[in-house]
C-alpha cells in the first residue's frame, strides 16, 4: 500500500496539491473575442462555490479554493460519469485520519466562458462533508489549473468572479498589491500576527480569519501570550474534525494591509497538515471578504480593495456547539461543545440531536447558515433548543455571548506606503 505524507495544504476540507501520476498540462479554451467574464458564486460555511459543467453534465457544485493544487471530485460524481477511478493511495489532510483516493481523468471541465480539457483528477469520498455544508450540495474542488490560467477578483459583497485571461490583465486601481510566493499549490505571504512574523498561505477554503499551526503556536508561546483556553471543534477537514483553542488578536499585517480584532483558532491538532512547520498557518475569508480580492498569479500578486465589509467586527459562535447534519438529512447533531461556553451552561450535550431552533425545524434549516446566524446574532439573545437523547426530548435555552473576548482594537485599517520535505500527493487545504 502506498503512503503518500501531506506537508502543504490549506484549509478547507480536501483537494489535490500535487498529484501523484503525471498531469498533461491542461489547456485553456477562452474565445478569441473574450478577455473576461464573470460567474455568481454561493458563499457557504464561507466558502466559494461555483457551478461547474463536467463532461458536459450538471452542473455541479464545485468549490473555487486557492488552496487546492488540482482538481478533486467526489465518488458520486466519479459514478454518475461513468469515470474509470484506479487507486492512488492514501494522504493526510488537515484532520487526524489518513483517508484513500483515486484517480481518473475529465475530459472537459467548463466554468463559465472557460473550458479546461484533459485533467487529471482526484476521487474521494466526501461523505463528511454535510458535518461542514448541511444539506448543500459539495460535488468537488477545483484550484490551481484555474488560478493559473485566468486573473481572477472575488467581490464578496455581491458574490460575483472575474475571471481575466493572465495576458489580458491590466491594473490600474489604488487597491494594495501584496507579493506572494508559491513553494506549492497555494500562494504564501509574509505577514505579522501582533509583531510576531511568519509566512502564511492565503487560502479561500479556510473558512476563518487565521487558523494557526501547532509549531508556530509552540515556538511562539502563543497560548501563554493569549491565555487561550477554550478548545472545542472549530471545523471539519479532510481526515475528520479539527480542533483548536480559541483567542483574539490586535493585529494581523501582511504587506501594507492591516487587519484587527481577529478570531484567531491555534490548532490543537495531534497529526495532519497543521502540525506541519512549513508554514506558520492560513489566512481565511474572514480577513480576505472585507476587500475585493484578485489573485494574480501570473504576476505573483493578490490585490486587496476595500469594500463595505471593511472593518466588520469577527465573532465566533456565541452558542460555543459544533453542529452536523444528522444521517437522514433531516436534524443536527451535537458534535462538540465547548467547556463553559452557553450551551455547556444550558445542558447541551454532545451526541444530542436537534429537532428545532427557536420553533423551527430543523429539517426547513440549512446548517451554514444557522452557524453563520449564531455568530452574528447580538450577544444576550436566546437561543431554544429542542433536543432529543435516549429516545427522550427536553429543550434547552442558550444564552448567547462572547466566547472570544474583545481586544484594545475593533477596526480593520488598510494603509499605503510609499514605497519539511516535499510531498507528492497533497490534499486540498480545506480546512474547515
Amino acid at each position: 500500500m502506498r503512503n503518500y505524507g501531506l506537508l502543504l495544504a490549506g484549509l478547507l476540507v480536501f483537494c489535490s496539491c500535487a498529484l501523484s501520476f503525471a498531469t498533461a498540462a491542461p489547456r485553456r479554451a477562452l474565445a478569441d473575442s473574450k478577455t473576461s467574464f464573470t460567474l455568481p458564486f454561493d458563499l457557504v460555511d464561507n466558502r466559494v462555490f461555483i457551478e461547474v459543467r463536467l463532461n458536459g453534465r450538471g452542473p455541479f457544485h464545485i468549490l473555487l479554493d486557492t488552496g487546492a493544487g488540482g482538481v478533486t471530485i467526489s465518488a458520486d460524481v466519479a459514478q454518475q460519469l461513468g469515470l474509470h477511478v484506479t487507486d492512488a493511495g492514501e494522504g493526510q489532510g488537515v484532520g487526524e485520519k489518513v483517508v484513500r483516493a483515486g484517480q481518473a481523468q475529465i475530459a472537459q471541465v467548463q466554468m463559465g466562458d472557460l473550458a479546461l480539457t484533459d485533467m487529471d483528477s482526484h476521487v474521494m469520498d466526501l461523505s463528511d462533508a454535510p458535518q461542514v455544508f448541511g444539506t448543500n450540495p459539495f460535488d468537488g474542488i477545483i484550484g490551481l489549473p484555474v488560478f493559473e490560467r485566468m486573473v481572477v477578483k472575488h467581490d464578496y459583497v455581491n458574490r460575483v468572479l472575474t475571471f481575466t485571461a493572465a495576458d489580458k490583465f491590466d491594473y490600474a486601481g489604488a487597491g494594495v498589491i501584496v507579493r506572494f510566493e508559491r513553494p506549492r499549490q497555494i500562494p504564501v505571504v509574509a505577514a505579522a500576527l501582533d509583531g510576531v512574523a511568519g509566512t502564511f498561505g492565503v487560502d479561500t477554503g479556510a473558512r476563518s480569519s487565521l487558523l494557526l499551526y501547532g509549531p508556530f503556536c509552540a515556538q511562539n508561546n502563543l497560548q501563554e501570550k493569549y491565555g487561550a483556553k477554550l478548545e472545542g471543534v472549530t471545523g471539519w477537514g479532510i481526515g475528520g474534525p479539527v480542533r483548536s483553542l480559541l483567542a483574539r488578536a490586535n493585529t494581523l499585517q501582511i504587506g501594507d494591509v492591516v487587519v484587527r480584532d481577529l478570531v484567531i483558532r491555534l490548532s490543537a491538532q495531534k497529526t495532519g497538515l497543521t502540525t506541519s512547520s512549513a508554514m506558520a498557518g492560513l489566512i481565511g475569508p474572514d480577513v480576505l471578504s472585507q476587500f475585493d480580492v484578485t489573485f494574480d498569479y501570473a504576476r505573483t500578486r493578490i490585490i486587496f480593495e476595500k469594500n463595505k465589509n471593511y472593518g466588520r467586527r469577527d465573532s465566533y459562535d456565541r452558542a460555543g456547539i459544533w453542529m452536523g447534519q444528522d444521517q437522514d438529512g433531516k436534524h443536527f447533531t451535537v458534535v462538540d461543545v465547548i467547556a463553559g461556553g452557553p450551551g455547556a451552561d444550558a445542558g447541551v450535550k454532545p451526541g444530542d440531536q436537534i429537532l428545532a431552533i427557536n420553533g423551527e425545524s430543523t429539517t426547513n434549516l440549512i446548517l451554514p447558515d444557522v452557524r453563520e446566524t449564531i455568530r452574528r446574532e447580538p450577544v444576550g439573545d436566546k437561543l431554544t433548543l429542542l433536543l432529543e437523547s435516549g429516545g427522550k426530548q427536553r429543550t434547552a435555552v442558550v444564552t448567547l455571548k462572547d466566547l472570544v473576548y474583545a481586544a484594545a482594537f475593533a477596526r480593520c485599517d488598510l494603509r499605503i506606503s510609499s514605497s519539511d520535505s516535499p510531498s507528492s500527493f497533497l490534499f486540498p487545504i480545506i480546512a474547515i
